[in-house]
């Protein structure tokens, strides 16, 4: 499929990172993860534009998919993009998050549309995948601000654990030790930027966040540029913070 003016992969980029851990054990070493955030599906990204990036996605054959929220532009596009993101597919299932813009576009129909599609969402909860990796997941923190304590009475540290959500600002206010990564989007790296600053990105730890991987309480925090566009009118275009995909490969310190 082709489209004009559209990405080859429906992002600018795909961006890979690895993840070296002795929590990952060696069987699961090379084991891939595709975080896809904030495609906000028809704020100026279209249906042809969202097959794209799906297809693209399936195509680096990913073990497991998270869909890092903000996924429509309004209540809408829901169920839409429900039929659409039914077509990812990995061996390890299709989870994902909701960000703010879902809680405001409807939570519910945001929520119980995905399930029915297929995808695993996690709302203050967690999954054991086939291959005994935890996925934990909770939406924007500023919706609904989540309780840890009850993530440390259920997993399992033994297990390589992965926080999903879609705020990465969530870090600086939790202890987040409990996981061995966490993978966020919402900033859409600044989306406009002038030599590495986001000015929309305000004040405070905006910067911190603002794309890559930051480390806190020990734990890499890899941040998503986002796959589409946050505003409206004129707004819906990106400037030094190109549009991407995570695809992360754990690496194991453990015997081959």
């Amino acid at each position: 499929m082709s489209c004009a003016g559209v990405p080859p992969a429906g992002v600018d980029r795909i961006r890979e990172i690895a993840i070296n851990n002795e929590a990952v054990p060696a069987e699961l070493d090379g084991y891939r993860i595709v975080f896809v955030s904030d495609i906000h599906f028809k704020n100026n990204f279209s249906r042809e534009r969202l097959e794209i990036l799906i297809d693209a996605i399936n195509a680096s054959k990913p073990d497991c998919i998270i869909l890092g929220g903000d996924h429509t532009l309004g209540t809408r596009e829901i169920n839409e993009f429900a039929e659409a993101a039914s077509r990812l597919s990995a061996p390890d299932g299709v989870y994902a998050v909701i960000g703010n813009h879902d809680f405001y576009n409807g939570r519910k129909q945001s929520i119980q549309t995905l399930r029915n599609a297929g995808i695993v969402v996690l709302e203050e909860s967690l999954i054991i995948t086939p291959r005994n990796i935890v996925i934990a997941g909770f939406g924007d923190f500023n919706d609904v601000f989540p309780v840890l304590k009850y993530f440390h009475e259920i997993i399992d540290k033994d297990r390589f654990t992965v926080l999903a959500t879609h705020n990465p600002y969530y870090a600086e206010y939790a202890d987040i030790s409990l996981f061995d990564v966490m993978l966020a989007g919402h900033t859409h790296g600044g989306q406009i930027t002038f030599f590495s600053y986001a000015p929309m990105l305000g004040r405070g730890t905006g910067q911190k966040y603002r794309t890559g991987t930051v480390y806190k309480d020990g734990v890499p925090v890899v941040i998503s540029n986002g796959a589409g566009y946050g505003g409206s009118g004129i707004l819906r275009f990106r400037l030094g913070a190109p549009s991407d995909f995570l695809l992360i490969t754990l690496q194991s310190n453990g015997p081959m």
